[in-house]
């Protein structure tokens, strides 16, 4: 199981800058804000919900 993490951001940001933020690679990871998939150009601000799912499945 993932563990849930929360935390608050400033934005308005990018998808991009939020992925470097939090260390973590967009080829890896897709990002839902407010329940569907972001782009890596989309902005987000501070009132949007953000969960990172892992893409990546095991071999």
């Amino acid at each position: 199981m993932g563990k849930n993490k929360e935390l608050e951001l400033k934005g308005p940001k990018t998808v991009i800058n939020l992925a470097k933020e939090l260390n973590i690679t967009l080829e890896a990871n897709v990002l839902i804000r407010n329940g569907e998939i972001v782009a890596p150009d989309d902005i987000l601000n501070d009132e949007d919900t953000i969960e990172v799912i892992s893409a990546v499945s095991g071999g």
